[in-house]
């Protein structure tokens, strides 16, 4: 049954998540193969927004990379 639909990923809006307002899901819009975020109007296709994302991870979280100062106590 579930292998007859296409998968789609949902992904939540990267540009609103970075200016940390309310997240909501994306909208996918089949006829441009497009995500598509109804309250900022950002628009992109699925690597747009992966690379989006890894982008905004790397550097929101670049302090995790290095070990806590207490951990080599």
């Amino acid at each position: 049954m579930s292998e007859d639909r296409k998968s789609i990923k949902k992904f939540v809006c990267p540009s609103c998540f970075a200016r940390e307002i309310d997240v909501i899901q994306m909208h996918y819009d089949e006829e441009d193969d497009e995500y598509y975020c109804p309250r900022c109007a950002y628009a992109g296709n699925r690597e747009q927004v992966e690379y989006f994302f890894k982008v905004l991870r790397e550097e929101r979280y670049k302090q995790m990379r290095e070990p806590h100062p207490f951990a080599k106590l």
